[in-house]
């Protein structure tokens, strides 16, 4: 473990911890508390890594830590959902509908990518797990999550600000992280190096965002300006006063 994947680590600890932090400070823990606990292992797997990096930091570690993410993430989804769409019948029988055929298209084609599973020239034995049925699940999550953006702005729904914080910054971060696993598959393990910079650049900035955002106070209501005086109004007015 160098001194840069190091330093990474424990600024994910940090930035995760603080998001958790702002959530359980503002009360939102029960807005989405999937998140919550997405937020939680993230932060206990990155932290496991950074204090023992001789047992933890291994290929076998990061694709457990990866599944229960993966399921985590998904569950995220479907809390969203429920929580955006319950109060509105139409808008959630159509969202009903589209995360079902969303899931059945990517359970089908992460079964397809297991279908192959010899791991490339010099790469490691559980290397296409990585690189193959990874990249599968993380693109269900985008076209999933999408939809639910998509849909929101269809119906024009309100939209809590941590379930929008959610969505504006899982979908680009997840979008990297495939794109960097492609290239890893395309290109071999030797670049895992230089893609990995890619990768935890977006993991970081996705982090400070939803911390950012735990932390930042509410802005005050916005009020209506007072409205003109209506001479019209005054002139009759006026004369009902002068009457009595």
């Amino acid at each position: 473990m160098s001194w840069a994947e190091t330093a990474v680590t424990a600024a994910a600890v940090v930035l995760a911890t603080a998001a958790l932090m702002g959530v359980a400070v503002r009360g939102w823990a029960l807005v989405c508390w999937t998140f919550v606990v997405y937020l939680g292992v993230i932060a206990l797997a990155d932290l496991l890594m950074l204090l023992w990096p001789d047992t933890f930091w291994r290929l076998w570690f990061y694709l457990g830590k990866e599944l229960i993410i993966n399921l985590l993430r998904f569950g995220v989804a479907l809390e969203l959902t429920y929580r955006t769409f319950r109060a509105f019948p139409s808008a959630r029988a159509t969202a009903r509908a589209v995360l079902l055929v969303v899931l059945m298209i990517t359970l089908a084609i992460v079964l397809v990518g297991t279908a192959d599973l010899e791991p490339t020239d010099g790469g490691p034995a559980l290397g296409p797990l990585a690189t193959r049925v990874q990249p599968r699940v993380l693109n269900g999550s985008i076209w999933l999550l999408s939809a639910i953006a998509g849909l929101v702005l269809w119906y024009r729904l309100p939209v809590h600000p941590l379930h929008k914080a959610i969505l504006v910054g899982l979908v680009p971060y997840l979008l990297v992280h495939s794109v960097s696993l492609n290239l890893i598959e395309s290109h071999g393990w030797d670049v895992r190096a230089s893609v990995n910079y890619l990768y935890t650049v977006a993991f970081l900035v996705v982090l400070l965002y939803w911390a950012l955002v735990a932390w930042r106070r509410n802005e005050a209501p916005h009020q209506a300006p007072p409205l003109a005086a209506d001479p019209t109004l005054e002139a009759y007015e006026g004369r009902v006063s002068d009457s009595g």
